[in-house]
């Protein structure tokens, strides 16, 4: 088969990352971020990975980006360093709504607008942290397939301006409910963050932990909160908030099953 025809039949997975000049040590990261975390495993996958930088095509470069991160079957984002060009591409790719996977340097924080969202950490100068990582983002991948939808602060956003302005009652009480989960998942990562024991549990905690934990099993039980958003929080979660959490993702599916049943 021709290279031309063998173009068209691949999938491509576009990279979004922080560069830098060449010789620098964020070129340096990124291209060992590519060549041994990225790389091999889209490559088993049977896509072909691609970054800005090594986009060959004459043309205005900005352009041709937002074509891969329009039209490519997946995205993958660094967001190590905050960089502006990375968040502004993956903005893009959140609003509509297609596969992507978030990656950082381990020794970074994610910033406010993406701390909900599911994001692998990698530390590249450790192998054990290479290999683990790898292995996260193989399940990543695999998993976007059996996802129903994506969900992202964007594509909330943009469902509650519908929604807001739509006439049916039932539309608009659900617009109530998802006003209030940016909130919520800000609060959820607070308890995460700051309670030395974990999770919010019953014996432990004050009234305000409890009321918090009794909104959000509230929210789930009205399908409020979805099983992506509640598996965002688990990332480097207590023992204890896991169970949790675990429990409310568990009720959550059943309710879903319930209501397609």
């Amino acid at each position: 088969m021709g290279e031309g025809n063998d173009r068209t039949t691949r999938r491509e997975c576009f990279v979004i990352a922080p560069i830098g000049p060449e010789g620098s040590e964020i070129r340096k990261r990124s291209d060992q971020i590519l060549k041994h975390v990225i790389r091999p495993v889209v490559e088993e996958r049977g896509f072909v990975a691609v970054r800005g930088d090594e986009i060959e095509r004459a043309g205005l470069i900005t352009s041709q980006v937002l074509d891969r991160i329009i039209q490519n079957d997946l995205v993958i984002a660094d967001l190590t360093d905050q960089n502006a060009n990375v968040f502004y591409e993956l903005a893009v790719r959140h609003a509509l709504r297609k596969p992507f996977v978030q990656l950082m340097a381990k020794d970074q924080q994610l910033p406010f607008d993406v701390q909900g969202m599911r994001t692998i950490l990698v530390d590249h100068t450790d192998l054990d942290s290479v290999h683990t990582a790898k292995e996260q983002l193989g399940r990543a991948i695999d998993a976007i397939g059996r996802d129903a939808d994506i969900v992202t602060p964007m594509s909330v956003a943009l469902t509650l301006q519908e929604l807001r302005g739509s006439s049916s009652p039932h539309e608009a009480g659900l617009s109530q409910i998802i006003e209030t989960l940016p909130q919520m998942m800000e609060i959820l990562q607070d308890v995460q963050r700051h309670l030395g024991t974990g999770a919010p549990d019953a014996g432990s905690d004050d009234d305000d932990h409890r009321k918090l934990r009794t909104l959000v099993e509230s929210l789930a039980a009205r399908g409020g909160v979805t099983e992506d958003e509640l598996t965002g929080l688990l990332g480097g979660a207590s023992s204890k908030f896991q169970r949790w959490v675990e429990h409310l993702i568990q009720r959550v599916g059943r309710s879903n099953n319930h209501r397609a049943a």
